[in-house]
């Protein structure tokens, strides 16, 4: 009697160990899906915003440099006024910002889809998955 309640008391162990094994299973692809969704979504937002980040900056830079050219040419012929300056000025720290977070949105983007492909090949250290 006693060898029957220890052989069902491990039956019974390593029932509710499957069972639980096969529930953190589920947790970990419902984790795993959840990042996918995550990194897709911030990737597209990240996209976008590097689009419109770009079409800003040709318009800026577009700008500035005319801004630029006509303040030389002021400036050469002793008409620069000092508004004129501080404008052009202003457009070229206005351009350098859109270009700052051109790159930054950029290095996002390379970022996120070098992690999405460490997932994919499974080499992400347990360190990162914070």
């Amino acid at each position: 009697m006693r060898r029957f309640v220890i052989i069902m008391a491990a039956a019974l162990c390593l029932v509710s160990c499957q069972s639980k094994h096969e529930k953190l299973q589920r947790e970990i692809q419902q984790r795993r899906s959840a990042l996918e969704h995550h990194q897709d979504s911030a990737l597209e937002a990240s996209q976008k915003e590097v689009e419109r980040l770009d079409k800003e900056l040709q318009k800026v830079n577009a700008e500035y440099n005319k801004m630029k050219t006509a303040a030389e040419a002021a400036h050469a012929a002793g008409t620069a006024t000092a508004e004129q300056l501080t404008r052009t000025t202003q457009m070229h720290m206005h351009r350098d910002s859109l270009q700052v977070q051109f790159d930054v949105m950029c290095a996002k983007i390379k970022y996120i889809n070098k992690r999405k492909q460490q997932h994919q090949e499974g080499l992400v250290p347990r360190n990162m998955h914070k």
